[in-house]
């Protein structure tokens, strides 16, 4: 396979920067079609990136023989029905996060994957955000001994919600499962290990017309004995200078990691005010969107060329929404929940 030709469910934000990362892929892939829910829409997105075919039909981008792969970036509650569709035709599925919204969900979408002998892989980012990935490196060489407690917090201004009505707790999970699945796997992937226990409390305690939980705190426990504190929100001040505010610490017995993506080297100052521009994890180069994002998808097509298993697989997705439900759970019973 030489240059993979990918299809896109999905042109809003994460469809668009998916094609903008492949488009400086050169000859490693192209971007074949878009699905979305209104063709107009589709064929918007087709033509701004010299696509084949825009359509609201799924099943048209599917049939397309040039398409090998496909990048599910479309709301939440279609990721499990379109991930299905996709194995069945035979594609190989980057699904980004969160995987699903329901354990049961994942499940299916693995079983499909697996049963039609394609790669599954769920796009937690932030593994591959190269300080978050050199974290990993080094906690791994045993810079900091053994990880004995966890601080990740991940804050998003509430403008990030205004106006996007498909940000609800029915159809995204709230904050937790919508954003909060990223810092969930990076918790996991540092400490190695599954939680044993985890508790959770949560509430729409600042947006207001719009059900969406929007403030969570989870603590978990390890079977090491280590444990996690989580904290997301989606309601910072709409002026706050940057989209996320995401900072992670890695307590180990010899030392200690720390993680602050706020502090990023560039800031831009205009009449409109301030900000922080996030130049680590969307970076643009004379390829393109470059960073985090294309390191993801060149990471996924590499393993579909050699037919390895990435990173983040089905199983990664599915743990991540297990915990996830199981905070909610323990918010709602005020009772621990064990996974």
């Amino acid at each position: 396979m030489s240059r993979i030709g990918v299809g896109i469910v999905g042109a809003g934000k994460a469809g668009s920067n998916f094609a903008r990362a492949i488009q400086g892929l050169g000859e490693q892939a192209r971007v074949v079609g878009f699905c979305t829910a209104h063709s107009g829409s589709a064929e918007q997105a087709a033509q701004r990136f010299s696509a084949e075919v825009g359509t609201e039909t799924l099943s048209k981008l599917l049939r397309r023989p040039a398409v090998d792969v496909v990048i599910v970036a479309s709301p939440d509650r279609y990721h499990c029905e379109q991930v299905v569709a996709a194995a069945e035709a035979g594609k190989h599925v980057l699904c980004e996060k969160p995987m699903c919204r329901t354990a049961e969900e994942a499940e299916r979408m693995i079983a499909a994957c697996k049963d039609n002998g394609v790669i599954l892989m769920v796009g937690f980012t932030d593994r591959f955000n190269q300080p978050c990935l050199e974290a990993k490196h080094r906690i791994d060489a045993g810079e900091i001994g053994t990880p004995r407690m966890i601080l990740a917090r991940r804050c998003h201004p509430r403008s990030v919600v205004r106006g996007r009505k498909w940000l609800n707790d029915r159809e995204t999970g709230g904050v937790l499962n919508y954003a909060g699945t990223h810092n969930i796997d990076l918790i996991c992937w540092y400490m190695d290990q599954t939680p044993e226990r985890v508790h959770g409390e949560m509430g729409q305690l600042i947006l207001s017309g719009q059900d969406f939980t929007d403030c969570a705190v989870v603590t978990f426990k390890f079977p090491n004995g280590g444990i996690a504190v989580l904290y997301e929100t989606f309601a910072y001040p709409e002026n706050y200078p940057h989209g996320v505010d995401r900072s992670v610490e890695v307590l180990g017995d010899r030392g200690v990691i720390k993680i602050d993506l706020m502090s990023q080297p560039m800031e831009i100052h205009t009449a409109a005010g301030y900000k922080v521009a996030d130049s680590l994890t969307w970076p643009r180069s004379e390829r393109g969107l470059d960073g985090a994002l294309r390191a993801e998808i060149e990471h996924f097509l590499n393993c579909v060329r050699e037919g390895r298993q990435p990173m983040t697989g089905g199983e990664e997705g599915k743990l991540a929404i297990r915990i996830a439900a199981a905070a909610r759970e323990a918010s709602e019973t005020g009772r621990t929940a064990l996974l």
